[in-house]
C-alpha cells in the first residue's frame, strides 16, 4: 500500500513529467485502479504516427514499477501487436527484461545485489521510467510486435 509521502510525490513527479521537453509527444493520465499507476502514451521520434500505450505500476515508488503495454482499443494487456520491438521490450512475452522494470527483477533476481543491474537510487522515478521508455522507443524502435 502506498504511503501519504509516496501519493504526494507521485503526484508532484507527474506535474514535473509534464513539464519535460519530451513530454510534448507524450499523454499522461492517472491509472485509477492502483495508487501508484499511470498510462502514458507515447511514439518513437522516427515513427510519430506509430503511438504505444504503456501502463507503469509501482507498488513501493522507489523500486522498479511494472510495464506492459496496453492494445489501445481494447485495453488487452496481452497483445503483442500493443508493444514496440525495442532493445529489453519482448513482445512475445508480454514483459520487459530490463533492470529498471520490475518484471526484469523478477526474471533476473541477482539483478538486486547487481553493481550495473540493480534498480538505481532515483529522487525522480516517475520521470526516470518515462524517460527510459522514450529513450527506448527514440534508439532502438524496430516496429510493431508480432
Amino acid at each position: 500500500m502506498a504511503t501519504d509521502f509516496e501519493l504526494a510525490v507521485f503526484e508532484r513527479q507527474l506535474q514535473e513529467a509534464l513539464e519535460l521537453p519530451e513530454a510534448q509527444r507524450w499523454t499522461l493520465e492517472r491509472d485509477e485502479s492502483v495508487p501508484l499507476g499511470l498510462f502514458a502514451t507515447m511514439c518513437p521520434r522516427s515513427n510519430p504516427n506509430e503511438r504505444y500505450r504503456a501502463r507503469l505500476r509501482w507498488t513501493d515508488l522507489y523500486r522498479p514499477p511494472s510495464l506492459k503495454f496496453i492494445d489501445p482499443t481494447t485495453n488487452s494487456e496481452t497483445c503483442p501487436k500493443a508493444w514496440p520491438k525495442c532493445h529489453g521490450f519482448r513482445p512475445s512475452s508480454l514483459d520487459a527484461c530490463l533492470p529498471w522494470t520490475e518484471e526484469g527483477h523478477k526474471l533476473h533476481p541477482e539483478w538486486q545485489n547487481s553493481s550495473t543491474n540493480s534498480f538505481p537510487k532515483t529522487d525522480a522515478p516517475v520521470q526516470f521510467a518515462l524517460l527510459n521508455i522514450q529513450s527506448s522507443l527514440d534508439q532502438t524502435y524496430e516496429g510493431r510486435g508480432p
